[in-house]
């Protein structure tokens, strides 16, 4: 018999986790998801309460004393006679106590990803509070392990009579409430995360309350009175079924099976070398785009892209500020810079050459998905890249974002489709010539043989661990004091619990007396701070030698890669400086305390949530690994979703719905976006010639390719520049926690902005 479970989201970044855990104890459970505030008023929803078993209210920033405002209709909700056995975590465990007149009070010592021991009541403490058994806890030991995120707690004073604690734990708080139920209610609560990925028992928990539910309903009559009210299985059907469509998981385009194709392909054996790629870059005459490991690591950087834009090639610009996305064709002699801001600045219609679509970003997806779903071909899947869309993603065109960069319109995505390609697979030592059109240039297989040819004799990187001589940079960045100012916005958010982590981040511009070349600037920058997922994108995609985006980055965290069957995700969160004192024994030490921990765990956990909301089994294949790179330590999870050809979606689905990457915003992810742009760094980037987003920092750059692979890393240890390299931009941040200081994350922050930075001081 199926059960129908209704989840109330309060836009946590760990629903999904939670939803999951429901749904692996029963394969009979039916899990509806609505938002706390999908209806105005909980009469809205009352009416569609017979349809339902129980109702799980799952956590979420905020304070059940904000009203609406932070707790959408629940307040109401438990304010009225409801006959329905409730489960609620975290934030709908506070909301469900305040209800029978319990305070909720702000912990002295906040409580974020941290592990604590759970002490369930024993059977003198039950039989006192006139319990015949804990049985939310049934067959739990007396005491487990599991995860808090929380800033605020339960404050059962003596004359709430109707809170009856079930567990308990401590800390500098004193005891602290962590489970109870409502008496004479089937309302029952947890303050701590069951779902979360180091929590004991979660499952049980679940499994617990579902028989809570089966006994309470069929004891009370409950089903047979729903039974009774609702006459027409079909209209159950529709409410259920109206419901279940109020949070939109539509795909960007409908799967079909992927067409054969005729692929040119050569090869050739090599001899491993991460530098080849540049070498191979250097000798070509014709534009190009590389997405390069700078360093041979196993996992992550296996491979070098070159890819080769070329008069066949589509360019999809869109501009979050205008609403706007241009289409053009690579170079077109038909259009020039000019006709580009015409378009833009205009009514939003065609001109020749140009195609101006007004559309929102969300309808960006779309568009790029229309275009790609007819070229997926079904061929070579073992080849990481025969063509496709390649290009760069900015922080505003993922979800909760807004950009409100001031002045000129900048583009928030840049996408080429490339059907020229080169592939340098480092593992197997092969060099590919790949061409999605049968026609690679003769020239350019010529020109890179030459540089194979010449092997180690072509080496020109190592010369290149300094910028040319006779120029001066002026260099912009935040000031301390501007800093302390967002860090301690943070902290007040984080313990009023609005946000459990905050990624809080500056930028910094350098300005050149001279122009210089940014392929020159690349090939130092990977020199001094190698990287498995260096980039260089120089869009010159109106005219030769005119860039409106120009992205140089050598960044160590990949955001999500993807076949056909599955996809990875490897946050980092954690970082130690390098220098000649420190090891690998010594950053794991420093890496392994309560407060890297919690950072990584945040993450993680929101990472697992993310794909849980499309995918049906998601593992954590490596937890917290300590990495070691050429300037710092950094740690690092390794989190899988499987199944991604059987479901609804793709991998360019799951990259929509997971951007921004939540290793560059916190957690839960929503709220600490908003907080993010509406006030926290509002100020902090104030000496920016231009401001207002973060651009191209924190987004993503990688590539989708037509055997449907894709590989796609964050956005950091890099800089970008929207004025043809005349300036350039460098952003750096880190995690604030409560467990964070001032002077901790300030030093923290300049260690990964020298990484890049360093090439402009040091010259």
């Amino acid at each position: 018999m199926v059960i129908n479970l209704l989840f109330i989201d309060s836009y946590d970044s760990f629903s999904y986790n939670l939803v999951n855990l429901i749904r692996a104890q029963n394969d009979q459970v039916h899990v509806t998801i609505i938002h706390n505030n999908t209806f105005a008023t909980f009469a809205e929803l009352q009416r569609f309460l017979i349809y339902f078993d129980c109702i799980v209210v799952g956590p979420g920033p905020g304070n059940p004393e904000n009203g609406y405002k932070d707790v959408g209709f629940l307040n109401e909700m438990f304010s009225n006679d409801l006959q329905v056995p409730v489960l609620g975590i975290c934030l709908g465990f506070q909301v469900m106590c305040r209800a029978v007149g319990c305070s909720i009070e702000q912990l002295l010592e906040i409580k974020h990803g941290q592990v604590y021991t759970m002490e369930t009541v024993g059977p003198e403490l039950a039989k006192k509070e006139n319990l015949e058994k804990p049985i939310l806890f049934e067959n739990y030991p007396s005491n487990f392990q599991s995860v808090r995120y929380h800033s605020l707690h339960v404050l059962t004073a003596s004359d709430c009579q109707k809170v009856v604690p079930l567990c308990y734990t401590s800390d500098e708080n004193g005891k602290v409430l962590m489970g109870a139920q409502i008496a004479e209610t089937p309302w029952y609560g947890v303050q701590y995360h069951p779902e979360s990925c180091c929590s004991d028992l979660g499952g049980l928990l679940i499994s617990n309350f579902l028989n809570i539910a089966h006994n309470y309903n069929k004891s009370h009559a409950r089903v047979q009175s729903r039974h009774c009210l609702v006459d027409d299985d079909l209209q159950k059907q529709n409410g259920i079924a109206f419901l279940d469509k109020t949070i939109d998981k539509s795909s960007v385009y409908e799967k079909k099976k992927p067409k054969e194709a005729e692929l040119f392909i050569k090869e050739c054996s090599i001899t491993p070398n991460p530098r080849l790629a540049v070498n191979i870059c250097d000798a070509l005459d014709v534009p190009f785009f590389l997405m390069s490991s700078s360093t041979i690591q196993n996992n992550r950087g296996e491979y070098s892209i070159i890819a080769l834009p070329n008069d066949q090639s589509t360019v999809f610009t869109h501009y979050d500020q205008l609403h706007k996305t241009l289409v053009h064709k690579w170079r077109d002699p038909a259009i020039d810079k000019n006709a580009l801001a015409d378009t833009l600045s205009g009514s939003g219609t065609d001109r020749e050459g140009i195609k101006c679509i007004n559309e929102y970003k969300s309808q960006f997806w779309i568009t790029v998905g229309d275009f790609m779903k007819d070229r997926l071909v079904s061929n070579r899947p073992d080849l990481p890249f025969v063509g496709g869309l390649v290009g760069v993603l900015g922080y505003e065109m993922g979800n909760f974002t807004t950009n409100r960069e001031t002045g000129k319109p900048v583009p928030d995505a840049k996408l080429v489709f490339i059907e020229n390609s080169i592939v340098v697979d480092l593992k197997k030592g092969t060099v590919s010539f790949i061409s999605l059109s049968n026609s690679f240039p003769i020239d350019v297989e010529e020109s890179v043989r030459e540089v194979l040819s010449a092997g180690s004799a072509a080496s020109t990187v190592s010369e290149m661990s300094k910028l040319p001589n006779g120029v001066d940079y002026s260099i912009k960045m935040a000031s301390k004091e501007k800093y302390a100012e967002a860090f301690n916005k943070s902290q007040r958010y984080l313990h009023q619990g609005d946000s459990y982590e905050v990624c809080l981040t500056s930028q910094t511009e350098v300005r050149p007396t001279e122009r210089i070349d940014p392929w020159r600037i690349f090939k130092t920058l990977i020199q001094r701070n190698p990287a498995p997922f260096s980039s260089f994108f120089e869009f010159s995609d109106v005219e030769a030698g005119v860039s409106d985006l120009c992205l140089l980055s050598t960044s160590p965290e990949r955001f999500l890669k993807w076949d056909r069957e599955s996809c990875e995700l490897r946050p980092i969160k954690g970082t130690v400086k390098k220098d000649e004192f420190s090891t690998l024994k010594s950053a794991t030490e420093i890496l392994k305390t309560p407060k890297e921990f919690g950072e990584n765990l945040m993450i993680l956990d929101l990472i697992r949530n993310d794909l849980y909301e499309l995918l049906d089994t998601v593992t954590v294949d490596e937890l917290m690994s300590v990495e070691e790179y050429e300037t710092l330590y950094q740690l690092v999870s390794v989190v899988k979703g499987h199944g991604l050809e059987k479901s609804a979606y793709s991998g360019i689905d799951l990259l929509r719905h997971s951007l921004p990457a939540g290793s560059m915003t916190g957690a839960p992810k929503k709220n600490t976006v908003e907080l993010l742009q509406n006030d926290i760094e509002t100020d902090l980037n104030a000496h920016l010639t231009v401001s207002g987003a973060r651009g191209v920092y924190s987004g993503v750059t990688g590539y989708w390719s037509c055997n449907d692979r894709g590989d796609w890393s964050v956005n950091i240890r890099c800089m970008y520049s929207y004025d043809d390299a005349e300036s350039w931009r460098l952003g750096a941040g880190g995690a604030i926690t409560v467990l964070s200081t001032l002077e901790g994350e300030w030093e923290e922050m300049h260690t990964k902005l020298s990484s890049a930075l360093q090439i402009f001081r040091d010259n």
